[in-house]
């Protein structure tokens, strides 16, 4: 039988402290103390809005709190690493796979700063190479723009009359055949919204032939002339319609239509991919395929680039994998020359002299005891002799309890992670480091460790998916930055469902914020699910049914001489807090 040991006496009521957040007004909270809890108990208290500090339970209490605060989890199988975590991932990896680290150091920060140091050194380099480039880039162009002014060439008036006419022509092909040009540009048109009727009385607009240039060509290879006047129906366009439309897919599709329905005896005109039209006379018919063909040829090579580009940027996209999956256990594993242990929580010297170091050098505390940690980052808050056996693979088990993640650099502790394991989930309770780590983002480095350590174990325990966080308080840096471990979700205190936390949601949050206490309001689910009122007891037909424990026996309280309406008061606390259904899984210690 499971046997969950709470002491009721701690019922009395909400806790009041100054929000040791925003440090302005004040957080409320109820809790407990528990000698033994097992893991599927705990899961079910964190999907209710219940954290662990030790062996001390607790819970919010939302509605009066001065800061919105809600639990937060990730799916770590859906877990995509942003630009920023990436960047983090890639310089740890540099740094924990650097040669200086294969062998034993006895000065470990020196040897942090001398890579710290060969890495800008290699990164100021990078820019260094790139300077040439871009300044060669920006240049060009400008040049290009000279040449063009000092080979003026003039065009008879006969020529650009006659070019004029043609694009009067070409107007109104587009204008009869409207139903067809639409065709072109359904699956923008549809996914706009636009009605027909609007799309035809923009494209009858004409225009303006005086409006239009015709140059010389400057190029030997390309047409004998070329005009804008692609890139003046385009603009008009543009105004109205196409505001995130490029021209040279508007004029690609535009142009081959108009010649299929106008063939001129004088001319030969071919689209160029930048908006502007070459026009090529009928006595250089032979250069004007030649040059079609290069653009063909341009615009697959152009299509092949894109294609490349986006497998690149998929590429860097994909998460970076952190740790070493082939030499991967359950309670070890490798990162570069970095080992990772995964052990029961305890408190050794080394450990809390790492732990004190951390508090000096990053928070500026110096008054840490080591009793203190013990009691919050030690104590062993839930049954440690909980394990379960892979289906998949028998050799393979999940140890579930209370664990400090310790990483080595050789025999050197530099950090340690400390987490809590459940048959779903690992619930990150806290990370400290070696303070010389401090400029490479090791707690960040961390959580995407836990990430992935949840992904590898998955693929033997099909169930064990989730990341909790603790607590998300979008008003403070020190809690926001969990909603960045995408995608992740919040837990509705009224109905506790899981809900996404989406911009809409996080524009909603801080609206809300803004709102006086007495005035939010905190469910955030918009599923067709009953409110769970935390503050109003409504049945309590089931109290005579509740397991305590006495003399070492377990009994329900029915069967005890107990006057029922003294106890009210803690088993209506206690309900509030936990619901039925944990009440009834629960034992009280009386």
């Amino acid at each position: 039988m499971n046997i969950d040991n709470i002491n009721l006496g701690y019922f009395e009521g909400d806790h009041s402290s100054t929000c040791s957040y925003c440090h302005k007004g004040k957080s409320y909270s109820l809790g407990f103390s528990t000698n033994k809890l097992y893991p599927s108990t705990y899961q079910s208290m964190m999907d209710r809005g219940w954290r662990r500090c030790g062996t001390y339970y607790y819970k919010y209490n939302f509605t009066l709190n001065c800061c919105l605060s809600y639990t937060i989890r990730a799916n770590a199988l859906l877990s995509q690493q942003k630009k920023g975590q990436r960047k983090i991932a890639k310089t740890f990896l540099k740094v924990v796979q650097s040669d200086l680290l294969i062998n034993k150091v006895e000065d470990l920060k020196q040897v942090i700063q001398q890579i710290s140091q060969n890495l800008k050194q290699k990164q100021e380099s990078k820019q260094l190479n790139k300077q040439p480039q871009q300044l060669q880039q920006k240049i060009e162009p400008k040049q290009k723009i000279i040449e063009v002014k000092q080979k003026p060439q003039k065009i008879s008036e006969e020529i650009i009359q006659s070019l004029k006419l043609h694009f009067k022509q070409f107007q109104e092909i587009i204008t009869q055949n409207i139903q067809e040009v639409i065709q072109l540009f359904k699956e923008y048109f549809d996914q706009k919204g636009f009605k027909l009727e609007e799309v035809q009385q923009i494209f009858q607009i004409n225009v303006n032939i005086d409006t239009i240039q015709i140059f010389p060509s400057q190029v030997n290879n390309k047409g004998d002339y070329y005009s804008n006047f692609m890139m003046l129906i385009y603009g008009l366009n543009k105004k109205l319609l196409f505001q995130d439309f490029p021209v040279n897919k508007f004029a690609l599709q535009l142009i081959p239509f108009v010649q299929k329905n106008f063939i001129s005896n004088q001319y030969l005109f071919i689209q160029e991919p930048n908006g502007f039209l070459s026009i090529f006379t009928k006595e250089n018919e032979q250069k004007a395929n030649l040059h079609l063909n290069q653009i063909e040829k341009q615009i697959v090579q152009e299509k092949q680039k894109v294609i490349i580009e986006q497998n690149v940027v998929n590429q860097q996209k994909q998460n970076i994998k952190i740790i070493d999956a082939l030499t991967f256990k359950s309670n070890q594993f490798q990162i570069g020359n970095m080992k990772v242990l995964l052990k029961p929580a305890e408190c050794t010297e080394e450990n809390f002299q790492l732990y004190k170091r951390y508090c000096k050098e990053i928070h500026g505390s110096t008054k840490e005891s080591k009793d203190g940690y013990s009691s919050f980052l030690c104590e062993q808050g839930l049954d440690q002799k909980k394990f379960i056996q892979s289906q998949i693979d028998k050799s393979k088990l999940l140890f579930m309890g209370c664990f400090h993640m310790r990483y080595y650099l050789g025999d050197i502790l530099v950090a340690v992670g400390v987490v809590d394991i459940t048959e779903t989930a690992l619930s990150s309770v806290y990370f400290f480091y070696d303070p010389i780590f401090e400029e490479f983002n090791f707690g960040t480095f961390g959580a995407l460790v836990e990430i992935e350590y949840i992904q590898l174990m998955n693929q033997y325990f099909p169930d064990f998916k989730y990341y909790y966080l603790g607590f998300y308080l979008q008003n403070t840096n020190k809690m926001s930055y969990k909603g960045d471990f995408e995608p992740c979700e919040l837990l509705c205190p009224e109905t506790y469902t899981w809900v996404e936390l989406t911009k809409e949601l996080r524009k909603e949050i801080d609206k809300r914020q803004a709102q006086q206490i007495n005035q939010r309001q905190l469910r955030i689910s918009k599923q067709n699910v009953q409110i769970i009122d935390d503050m109003k007891i409504n049945d309590k037909s089931f109290y005579g049914q509740i397991q305590v424990s006495l003399k070492g026996k377990i009994l329900r309280l029915s069967q005890l001489n107990f006057d029922m309406n003294k106890l009210y008061k803690y088993l209506d606390n206690g309900y509030c807090r936990f619901g039925r259904q944990l009440m009834e899984k629960l034992i009280f210690g009386i």
